[in-house]
């Protein structure tokens, strides 16, 4: 919807924000590998730059080795640095779904509301891909529950377009704000009701959202739900008091 050269370059040659991606080392390969006793002999032994450091930090992030990504932040890896795709370890550890570094993250104090060029955070990533435990990690870090990205959306309207029941309940138990809507007049609601989601529906429903705003060019959840041919979505709309 809505990236490597074999040798470090001088960093000056560099953006400093994608100089992470261009290192490639013995460490780095170990810390991809998840080879845990290269990495220790390896910080034990040699003198490591910090951009090494921190390259093979985010590589053991992304590759999802725990025990790697402590021995780095032991090591006084960048805990907010970011990865060529402009992800702090935090972010892509709540995008995949490591909820063991997601835990480890938070305990170490990364930057639970950081953002990237397109202004996703960590919970907005999270809602988008349906991980649920790392979402009630990160509101109970206080990840603001409002963010928006560039395009406006939030972690609710993310949830409520890929049908996210249960991610869903819980950002509105977190007083996300269940009517806000997207310059074009989108809501929760009306997304969900134009992807057919019918949990997510009744689960909008159930929280008491309006029924019946309409878009810029005047469309309610009602009217989106008829036009797809949700006929259950429809149906729950109606009974629960949607009006065209």
């Amino acid at each position: 919807m809505l990236k490597l050269a074999k040798f470090a370059l001088p960093l000056f040659l560099v953006n400093p924000s994608f100089a992470t991606a261009l290192i490639d080392s013995e460490l780095v390969n170990a810390a991809n590998k998840g080879n845990i006793r290269l990495v220790k002999q390896i910080l034990d032994e040699k003198q490591i730059q910090p951009e090494e450091l921190n390259t093979a930090f985010v590589a053991s992030v992304k590759k999802g080795h725990t025990e790697i990504v402590e021995r780095f932040l032991q090591a006084g890896a960048n805990i907010n640095s970011k990865n060529d795709e402009d992800y702090t370890p935090l972010m892509q550890a709540a995008h995949d779904g490591r909820d063991e570094i997601v835990k480890l993250l938070l305990k170490a104090s990364a930057d639970v509301n950081a953002v990237n060029d397109e202004k996703d955070t960590a919970l907005i990533l999270a809602a988008g891909k349906n991980r649920r435990q790392a979402v009630e990690l990160l509101l109970a870090a206080h990840a603001n529950v409002n963010a928006k990205r560039i395009n406006g959306m939030t972690p609710l309207l993310l949830a409520a377009q890929e049908g996210h029941q249960q991610v869903i309940q819980m950002l509105l138990d977190a007083n996300a704000e269940k009517d806000y809507q997207l310059e074009n007049g989108a809501t929760a609601l009306m997304i969900a009701a134009q992807h057919g989601h019918l949990r997510a529906v009744y689960t909008l429903i159930a929280a008491k959202v309006n029924l019946n705003l309409k878009t810029s060019n005047g469309m309610t959840a009602l009217m989106l739900a008829e036009r797809y041919r949700f006929s259950e979505v429809a149906e729950i709309l109606r009974k629960s008091g949607a009006i065209k």
